[in-house]
């Protein structure tokens, strides 16, 4: 960012918060570096509006920041930029459903600006309002307008759960002692990393996770490297393929080499050297209709066909999600987070259960969970694990090792930088070093703010059919209540860390 742009934010801030210019200054230049990316990027293409970078107007900002400037300066400009983010993340995705024709705020399109005195009122009573989600709702006095207000954080913690002491213990959905271990990612390039993660965890109490697989969606769901394009098909190079017994081989399924890429975050390449045998499955789930039937694959006989190629005999498949949107999504919780994939992959392993004890295990709970994910995981049998000081240290290790600590652009997620901002004592809303370029963008952005909990440090294990079992329930009971109409959905508020 050049100095211009610095000038006139701390300016703007000084301004609108009453305070100092040199210590606007000094508090702006010490923010993290995507928060001072989102200040920019508004307060920039406000001052001169580009009609390639739409923003949004504010009524009432001048007094929302009067009230903020009550409060610690860091905490001020930290606040604004979660509203200036949560505004812009919602302006994109209103862009992109009106260019593909779907239902979306149209008369928000065209005036493109936000209510904030809900804000503003509830803050002058309540300082502690601060702390709480910003979100998004536009039925307010005036249609056309979203309305800003505070919503406070679901609590979350997971001391509902039985205690699991150790993981060299029997874990849940284990029918007898384990020795190797086979993990497959639940859906999304991040899980891989925790799968390997979670192997080295395992191997520490004398047990082995040689074979990995990693879940990946059929066509690219969000921005990988610089200038990817999300919707394309995710194309793998320099990979091996993977054969059915009778030598065919099975579309969308790669064994994993050392200088194996891929579109999207190639993050499956990152441990390499450290397991024998990774693979990488493509999800066709969603995109099944686009592809040709010869092309065609499903996860149950993907899986099976890695798993009966192993060079050990496995005794259990460990599924790993990071975040907990495994758990599914609360009718009530507003979150637009899709766990369409991580039910697809628990289902597709739930169908190996006569040969293989099942877990689950949910790194990082509570990044991406429902505020249901408690109940969830107590119905389903689960148990969690508070992992000892030196388990965490070497999480922090290997999340570095693996550079997924934000020092290259290429290989991020949301929620490994979470659990990263967790182990190192973090709590309440913090703003993660996701790369600038799918952060200062039009086309699906990504939210850099993220509400840490305590319970993020933990592990929760589940027997993964108890789980299918719950979640087809809870679905069932959702399915049941949905209301029959069809009107355009409304602006609603989104869980805190739903993932973009």
């Amino acid at each position: 960012m050049v100095n211009d742009d610095r000038t006139l934010v701390c300016s703007y801030l000084a301004n609108g918060f009453l305070q100092p210019l040199g210590r606007c200054e000094q508090v702006y230049d010490s923010a993290p570096r995507n928060v001072r990316t989102t200040l920019v990027r508004q307060i920039k293409n406000a001052h001169w509006p580009h009609p390639d970078r739409p923003v949004s107007s504010f009524h009432d900002e001048k007094a929302f920041m009067q009230a903020l400037g009550r409060l610690p300066l860091e905490c001020s400009i930290l606040t604004l930029a979660r509203l200036y983010e949560e505004v812009h993340v919602y302006l994109c995705r209103a862009l992109d459903r009106s260019r593909k024709g779907r239902p979306h705020n149209a008369g928000f399109l065209q005036n493109r600006w936000v209510e904030l005195k809900a804000l503003v009122d509830e803050l002058v009573a309540r300082e502690s309002a601060v702390e709480d989600q910003i979100y998004l709702e536009n039925d307010g006095p005036h249609p056309q307008a979203l309305r800003a207000l505070w919503r406070r954080v679901p609590q979350m913690t997971f001391n509902n759960l039985p205690v699991l002491n150790s993981l060299g213990d029997l874990l849940p959905g284990e029918r007898s002692a384990s020795h190797e271990y086979a993990g497959i990612g639940g859906g999304g390039g991040s899980d891989v990393i925790s799968t390997s993660i979670m192997g080295h965890l395992l191997r520490r109490q004398g047990k082995e996770m040689d074979l990995l697989i990693s879940t990946r969606t059929w066509a690219i769901g969000s921005q990988g490297k610089a200038g990817g394009k999300v919707g394309t098909k995710r194309e793998v190079y320099n990979s091996d393929t993977v054969n059915y017994a009778n030598g065919t081989p099975i579309p969308s399924t790669y064994r994993v080499k050392e200088h194996t890429r891929a579109e999207g975050r190639d993050l499956e390449a990152i441990p390499w050297a450290k397991h024998s045998q990774i693979y990488m499955v493509l999800d066709q789930g969603e995109s099944r209709s686009s592809i040709p039937e010869g092309d065609q694959a499903n996860l149950p006989d993907q899986f099976q066909a890695i798993l009966s190629q192993s060079g050990r005999d496995i005794d259990t498949v460990m599924t790993i999600d990071t975040g907990g949107d495994v758990f599914g999504v609360d009718i009530d919780c507003g979150t637009t987070a899709t766990p369409d994939q991580d039910y697809r992959v628990q289902h597709a392993v739930s169908t190996l259960s006569s040969n293989y004890n099942l877990v689950t295990c949910v790194v990082a709970p509570g990044v991406d969970a429902p505020s249901c994910s408690p109940l969830v995981a107590e119905r389903a049998g689960g148990m969690v694990c508070h992992l000892s000081q030196a388990e965490k240290n070497r999480m922090l290790e290997l999340l570095v090792e693996y550079r997924m600590d934000g020092s290259v652009p290429n290989r991020f997620g949301k929620t490994s930088l979470a659990l990263q901002a967790r182990l190192k004592g973090k709590l309440g809303w913090v703003s993660l070093d996701l790369p600038e370029y799918v952060v200062n963008t039009w086309e699906n952005p990504w939210n850099s703010f993220v509400y840490v909990r305590e319970c993020m440090e933990d592990l929760v294990l589940i027997p993964t059919v108890e789980l299918v079992r719950e979640l087809d329930r809870r679905m069932l009971e959702q399915v049941n209540q949905q209301p029959t109409t069809t009107s355009p959905p409304a602006a609603k508020s989104l869980d805190p860390n739903t993932i973009a």
